[in-house]
């Protein structure tokens, strides 16, 4: 045999020995980390009071020791001399020990789902950072943009904000509108009749009050009437000094408790609360959708980031394969399969270069700068990595949901809707009643007297009833079934937005179990995958693999890693619906901008 097959023939059996000693090595799963219940920022990112939050100021970690094969003591030692030290990091590396955490089952225990740690040695959503890409450091960025610098944003300058903030001035408006059926009013005449034979001069004016407290109004005028005045209207002739006159109208039975005015202005005062329901429930979405195009434009960084390691690998190795080639130990076709590799990958960054463009595009629709201008943030701005996941315990759920039901201002609004429909069906059971008023007028003249009997002198005074009432009565009992049928609607569609809520709340915890588990998979596939892709590239290095076995492994890592980082924007994604769905970050209060 010649000198380079035994060559071959050694490394081939170096190669099995190695392989037969990593088969003696078996993991154990690592520590679940204890639940704590606690609020905090990571990494920019707020955590609600029912998050059971998982201590993560330590790595998670696998312990994991090396178990022997009785049967492979012998072999084992016989070959131990045989092992070359890239096969013992290719041990290390398999074993991924780390310190920091005791090892327990995962289990379910009174109804507490125990987390399970995120395996691999780099938190979830850590690229390992190629040479270079700029973006890829783990070192914290000063200017890094944070979730909470968005939603500010959206308070201060979105402008579909403002557009639910003017809904203020709308119901205000509506509510200046109604008081104007209490306004005192100023009525005033001027009838003269200069020409025929009876000639008349007629002048006066008079106020009204509507009464707020029982429907009535007050009237309080003066009037003029001189001339010579046909015998019969000579009720309009005054003294010299003029008539003074002061009346008050009441009803007694419809009207005097609630009528059209009155009904007016309080629907439109409970409109000034109502509209404050509907402005929080835009705002939910407003940060709902500013929190989704955030991590949108995180998770398009750190694909990017993904790509350009990618690419990195193939233009690295392109420089030891044509110095390999220039040695004559490789044939000239792999330079130009690798520059193919490289042409492909390019493609895709490419393609990770557009997206995580449209994604600082679409977020620019709430990043605003101080001029209320989209502020299209730069890829500097891009943070490091995600914030750590959370998971969110099943026993709070319960909690969680009468928390929503308590918060969600749909609830409130239709609670204000049915206050309206109240103020309606009193209205509508004050028209059954008899319109019964009665009335009282004094009115006095002064002056020099225009007669000789001075009968327009003495004080005179005036009281009356009026009485009317519609027998059949069906305008008012149809208002009352129609605002009963509105009522009856009102309970039946809030009952279903509570339902719908609690749904909704269920829905964004399974949600988020679900996206915290994919993460933990999808992290441990990344780690396989990183895994194989060594062995495939010591084996190139050694001449047992080639190129295209090489491309396999390092597309099926890059695959695992785009999966991971999907995992990780799908759980961010839920956490924004859980936080929408428990309406957890509302204020209390929304301030207009510049208050």
């Amino acid at each position: 045999m010649t000198l380079p097959g035994q060559a071959w023939m050694l490394a081939g059996c170096l190669m099995i020995a190695g392989c037969s000693a990593s088969r003696s090595v078996v993991t154990s799963n690592s520590a679940a980390p204890k639940v704590v219940a606690s609020e905090k920022e990571t990494g920019g990112h707020q955590t609600s009071l029912r998050h059971d939050v998982r201590s993560q100021d330590k790595k998670a970690s696998n312990d994991q020791q090396p178990v022997t094969d009785p049967e492979s003591v012998a072999e084992s030692e016989e070959d131990a001399a045989s092992i070359s030290e890239e096969e013992k990091i290719l041990q290390a590396g398999a074993s991924r020990i780390e310190d920091g955490e005791e090892s327990q089952e995962d289990e379910f225990m009174e109804g507490r789902l125990r987390p399970q740690p995120i395996l691999g040695q780099t938190p979830p959503g850590t690229i390992p950072p190629s040479p270079d890409d700029p973006l890829a450091t783990d070192e914290p960025h000063v200017d890094a943009l944070r979730l909470p610098q968005v939603v500010d944003s959206v308070y201060l300058s979105f402008p579909m904000l403002r557009n639910a903030l003017y809904g203020r001035n709308i119901a205000n408006g509506a509510n200046l509108a109604a008081q104007g059926a209490f306004d005192l009013k100023l009525n005033a005449d001027l009838t003269n009749q200069p020409l025929g034979f009876y000639q008349t001069y007629r002048n006066g004016f008079d106020i009204q009050q509507p009464v707020l407290q029982n429907g009535g109004e007050v009237i309080a005028g003066y009037r003029t009437g001189r001339g010579y005045f046909e015998p019969w209207y000579g009720g309009r002739e005054t003294n010299d000094g003029g008539e003074f006159k002061l009346g008050l109208a009441i009803p007694l039975l419809q009207n005097r408790a609630i009528d059209r005015r009155r009904a007016e202005l309080w629907i439109t005062q409970v409109g000034q609360s109502r509209v404050e329901p509907e402005i929080k429930t835009q705002l939910l979405s407003f940060i709902r959708e500013s929190s989704v195009a955030y991590w949108e434009w995180v998770a398009a960084g750190q694909g990017l980031r993904v790509a350009r390691q990618l690419q990195a690998l193939a233009i690295d190795r392109d420089r030891q394969i044509r110095t390999t080639v220039e040695q004559g130990d490789r044939p000239e076709s792999d330079v130009v399969d690798n520059q193919r590799l490289i042409v492909a990958r390019q493609v895709k960054l490419i393609e990770a270069e557009q997206k995580l463009q449209s994604a600082a595009a679409k977020l620019s629709l709430y990043m605003r700068d101080a001029s209320g201008n989209p502020f299209i943030p730069p890829d500097s701005m891009l943070p490091a990595k995600f914030p750590v996941p959370m998971l969110v315990s099943p026993e709070v759920l319960q909690a969680d949901i009468a928390f929503a039901t308590s918060r969600r201002p749909e609830l409130l609004a239709l609670d204000y809707d049915r206050q309206q429909l109240n103020i309606e069906l009193c209205k509508a059971q004050n028209e059954l009643l008899p319109t019964l008023g009665a009335h009282v007028l004094g009115t006095k003249d002064v002056g020099g007297p225009t007669s000789s009997k001075n009968d327009k002198g003495p004080f005179q005074g005036e009281a009356g009833l009026e009485f009317s009432v519609p027998l059949q009565r069906r305008n008012a009992n149809g208002k009352i079934m129609m605002v009963e049928g509105k009522l009856a609607q009102n309970l039946a569609k809030r009952q279903f937005t509570a339902d719908k809520i609690s749904i909704e709340v269920r829905t964004a915890v399974i949600a988020l179990e679900n996206a915290y588990r994919a993460i933990s998979q999808a992290s441990e596939a990344v780690r396989l995958n990183e895994e194989m892709q060594r062995f495939e590239t010591i084996r190139l290095t050694e001449g047992a693999s080639d190129l295209l076995r090489l491309n396999l492994r390092e597309q099926a890592t890059f695959d695992a890693r785009v999966a991971e980082l999907l995992a990780l924007l799908g759980y961010f994604v839920a956490e924004a619906d859980y936080k929408a769905a428990t309406a957890a970050e509302l204020p209390d209060e929304i301030l207009t901008p510049g208050n």
